[in-house]
């Protein structure tokens, strides 16, 4: 998701503000915009959209 120009992985909740060398990818899950970090993209790929919070769950389990 982003916040403020912040992106934030729904899956790990790594914010770009505090990695610089993140990289995200914008998908949707569920009807919204969610935005996924590289190093988390394997495990939705081979996995399953299970492990994608959406953004409200993000929102409650970071600070920003």
């Amino acid at each position: 998701m982003k916040i403020d120009n912040i992106y934030v992985c729904n899956v790990c909740c790594t914010r770009s503000d505090e990695d610089k060398n993140a990289v995200f990818i914008k998908a949707h899950k569920g009807g919204e915009e969610v935005d996924i970090c590289t190093s988390c993209m394997p495990s939705v790929i081979h996995g399953s959209g299970l492990v994608v919070k959406s953004n409200d769950e993000v929102r409650e389990e970071i600070s920003l």
